[in-house]
């Protein structure tokens, strides 16, 4: 196995632990939007409205959530099985290189929009930095195999 296998599987192995995190805390996510809209009926008519868009807010986290930490699972797993057996590494470069622009979009469209939330920016970063190693590793990986 060579050190850019061997690099590669243990990001993804982060990568999936990460990913189950999100996955979980979506779902924590909807369970908390779930006890706002529970606790939006029994309010006071003028309050039901606030806990709804609270309860909506936490719906649409949870779904992006879970939805991103599913993509980020199967980029994991992904990797795992391109780094053990490189002649798999295809499927893996693909998937890294659409996850990667959308990295990359995720940076520049709220920088262009002037949308940028700065308190988000840096995990926003990682995931693009990771993403890049991930391109640069399978590459390698895929250099070696032929």
């Amino acid at each position: 196995m060579t050190g850019s296998q061997k690099a590669l599987k243990v990001i993804c192995i982060i990568l999936i632990v990460i990913s189950v995190l999100a996955i979980l805390a979506g779902f924590a996510a909807f369970a908390g939007g779930m006890a706002i809209a529970g606790a939006g009926y029994a309010g006071a008519a003028a309050d039901q409205e606030t806990y709804a868009l609270g309860a909506g807010l936490m719906f649409v986290l949870a779904v992006i959530s879970i939805i991103s930490g599913v993509v980020d699972l199967i980029i994991g797993i992904l990797g795992v099985r391109g780094a053990n057996n490189p002649d798999k590494i295809g499927p893996f470069f693909v998937i890294a290189i659409i996850g990667l622009v959308l990295a990359a979009i995720g940076v520049v469209f709220p920088l262009l929009t002037g949308s940028a939330d700065f308190s988000s920016m840096p995990s926003t970063l990682v995931q693009l930095v990771i993403l890049i190693v991930c391109v640069v590793l399978a590459n390698n990986i895929r250099k070696l195999r032929q």
